[in-house]
């Protein structure tokens, strides 16, 4: 089971990551208000892809501990 548990949260954490290079390479050569939803959209991605690397550190800290 962990190791199932092991690859759906790095499944989780490489889409993460996708989505917040996406999202930060569109902010490239936008006017003002398009920037600015850009931002929004590339911070969000950003937090869910923090998100995701923690839950695989604490996974893995915890897995190494026991």
């Amino acid at each position: 089971m962990p190791q199932r548990a092991e690859r759906e949260l790095l499944k989780r954490y490489r889409a993460a990551l996708r989505k917040y290079i996406e999202a930060s390479t569109l902010l490239e050569g936008l006017t003002a208000h398009e920037f600015a939803d850009a931002y929004r959209r590339a911070e969000e991605a950003r937090a869910e892809f923090e998100k995701a690397r923690k839950e695989m550190l604490v996974f893995r800290a915890e897995a190494g501990g026991a």
